[in-house]
Order: C-alpha cells, then structure tokens, then sequence
C-alpha cells in the first residue's frame, strides 16, 4: 500500500501541470484580446457601432500589454 501511495505524488503533479497548460490554452485561444476581437467581428448579430467600440476597447488594452 505504501508503493501504491507513492506513485499518487507524482500523478497528482501530472495531473495538476496538466489542468494548468489546458486552462492557459484554453485562455489563449478564447479569451485573448484577439480571440475576442475576431469573436465580435466574425457575428452577424452585433451591430457595426458594437462591433467597433468593442475593438477600439479590446485594441487599447492589447497596447498596453506589449508596452509592459
């Protein structure tokens, strides 16, 4: 029993670096500025003054991370 608990260390780490790297991507991939900014583009729904605030919005906030 001692070996068996052993071995969940190491499991609980992968498994920990594991929900780490799918939640970054996950960040990456939805819920980046650009990511956004294409999300708004891309719909029919939202109206062009919509649309246009929000990315003036998205695009200053995105300047100010790269001038970090």
């Amino acid at each position: 029993m001692a070996a068996w608990q052993l071995l969940t260390i190491p499991g609980t780490l992968l498994l920990l670096s594991a929900v780490l790297f799918l939640s970054a991507k996950a960040e990456d991939r939805f819920l980046s500025p650009r990511a956004l900014i294409l999300g708004v583009t891309r719909s029919r729904r939202n109206s062009p003054e919509y649309a246009e605030v929000f990315v003036a919005r998205q695009f200053e906030r995105l300047l100010r991370d790269y001038q970090r």
